[in-house]
C-alpha cells in the first residue's frame, strides 16, 4: 500500500512538475520570486511588463502589446496617416533605413512612412514582428495614399511580411503599417521596419 502510495505520488508530482521542460512559448503570468524557490521553471525568466509579470522562455517577448508594454515610439507620433506621415531620410541618394521599437498600439493604431525614390528604383519594405501576437499588415502606397503593394509573408519566416515594388517612378511614397481586422483576438504589437530602394 506505501508501495503505490509513494508510486502514485511520484507520477503525480512529476506530471504536474512547473519544470517541465515541454512548457513551450507561450508567456504566462508570475508573481516574483519567493522564499519557497524560483518564480519561472528552469529555462523561463520573470518579466514586468506593465502592471503584470510574465514568464518568458529566454529571449522571449510578451506577444500582444497590450497598456503598459508598447514600444514606446512616441516621437515618431502621430503618423496615422499620409498628412502627419514620419518624414523618413531615404530620398533617393539615402537608399536604406532601419527602425525598431516600433509599436502599433493602441487598437487601431497605423503608422505612416514617407520617402523618396528616384527614377526607375525597386522599393522594399519589410516588417518584422512577433508572431505571437497580432499579425500586421503593411502596405507601400503612392503620392496620393492608395495601396500599390500589399505585404505578404514571406516564405519560412514567421512574423515577417514585406513589400516590394519594381521600377518605380520617381516620387513620393509611403510605408503604411496597422494592426488586424477588428474582431482579432490580437490586436497590437511591436516590430522592425526596413525601407530600401534598390536600382
Amino acid at each position: 500500500m506505501k508501495t503505490t502510495f509513494a508510486l502514485l505520488s511520484f507520477a503525480l508530482v512529476y506530471a504536474c512538475s512547473p519544470y517541465s521542460p515541454e512548457l513551450g512559448t507561450t508567456p504566462f503570468t508570475c508573481t516574483g520570486a519567493g522564499s519557497d524557490g524560483p518564480a519561472c521553471p528552469d529555462g523561463y525568466a520573470c518579466v514586468p511588463s506593465g502592471s503584470a509579470s510574465y514568464c518568458l522562455v529566454n529571449g522571449g517577448t510578451v506577444p500582444d502589446a497590450g497598456a503598459g508594454v508598447c514600444a514606446d515610439d512616441s516621437n515618431l507620433e502621430p503618423n496615422d496617416s499620409i498628412t502627419t506621415a514620419y518624414i523618413t531620410p531615404v530620398n533617393g541618394s539615402t537608399k536604406s533605413i532601419s527602425y525598431a521599437g516600433l509599436a502599433i498600439c493602441p487598437v487601431g493604431d497605423k503608422d505612416t512612412y514617407k520617402f523618396m525614390a528616384a527614377a526607375n528604383q525597386n522599393l522594399e519594405a519589410v516588417i518584422e514582428f512577433d508572431p505571437n501576437g497580432a499579425t500586421l499588415v503593411g502596405s507601400i502606397l503612392n503620392s496620393g495614399g492608395s495601396s500599390i503593394a500589399s505585404a505578404s509573408p514571406v516564405t519560412g519566416m514567421q512574423g515577417k511580411i514585406r513589400a516590394f515594388v519594381a521600377t518605380a517612378p520617381a516620387g513620393i511614397y509611403y510605408i503604411q503599417v496597422s494592426g488586424p481586422a477588428m474582431g482579432a483576438t490580437l490586436t497590437t504589437n511591436n516590430y522592425k521596419l526596413t525601407i530600401t530602394e534598390t536600382p
